[in-house]
């Protein structure tokens, strides 16, 4: 079996694409490579959804993909490899739009955090990420493995950026934080509220009234729990 890439060479070319408004990256590879390590993984995201990870084949995505199982295997060393890759793109969006709010600094505290919500409910709501968490959670008896690559690759990610931004606000004191990761945590349960559980078993749409409410409850509730006082707050 040929040796597969390092994890560092293939992110290069899964990772270089823009965001449309709904948050999906729009991939655009550069080298034909990187258009083929995107066509495998568009592939294994199509079989994993239609067949589920245990059914889902290295052959079948092969097929599917337009390649030979060969060239798979110089990439991905394994089908769980696949899977990573898979939730790795998929939290990319949130990651590259969470960036963009921490690198504008003069944004004030409550409109920085209205965009983060905004930000983290396209992810959360989007289909696509609704249908892999389904499958998550269907093969978990299974394959443990799969919660550990999804939380590891996907919400352990977005959990850090949110810190991140919380203990950049600390330093400015515009919060008042003991422990970061803490209140990232309560951030986003906070703006998940039963809108995520209502999405993911019911697979209902959330109006925008509703998101807009989640957005507001979430912002009033933890500037009034972690703000800081006008007056220790820093100009």
């Amino acid at each position: 079996m040929p040796v597969a890439r390092s994890r560092q060479a293939v992110s290069v070319e899964l990772f270089g694409g823009n965001m449309n408004p709904a948050g999906e990256v729009e991939h655009e590879p550069r080298s034909g490579a990187a258009r083929k390590t995107q066509r495998i993984v568009n592939a294994a995201l199509q079989v994993f959804l239609d067949t589920g990870y245990g059914a889902a084949t290295v052959d079948a995505i092969a097929s599917a993909a337009g390649v030979s199982k060969a060239t798979i295997y110089t990439r991905f060393a394994s089908k769980e490899a696949l899977f990573a890759a898979v939730i790795e793109r998929e939290c990319l969006a949130c990651s590259k739009r969470m960036a963009v709010v921490e690198q504008a600094p003069a944004l004030e505290l409550s409109q920085a955090l209205r965009e983060i919500a905004d930000m983290l409910l396209d992810i959360i709501l989007l289909p696509r990420n609704l249908a892999i968490q389904r499958l998550v959670i269907a093969e978990l008896p299974r394959f443990p493995e799969l919660g550990r690559t999804f939380y590891d690759r996907g919400p352990a990610i977005t959990l850090k950026n949110l810190a991140n931004f919380v203990r950049a606000r600390v330093a400015r004191g515009e919060l008042r934080v003991a422990d970061p990761a803490v209140a990232a945590q309560h951030f986003i349960s906070l703006l998940r509220g039963d809108i995520q559980w209502r999405a993911l078993m019911e697979q209902m749409a959330v109006s925008d009234t509703a998101r807009r409410a989640a957005r507001e409850r979430t912002v009033g509730v933890f500037i009034q729990l972690y703000g800081a006082p006008p007056d220790v707050a820093r100009p």
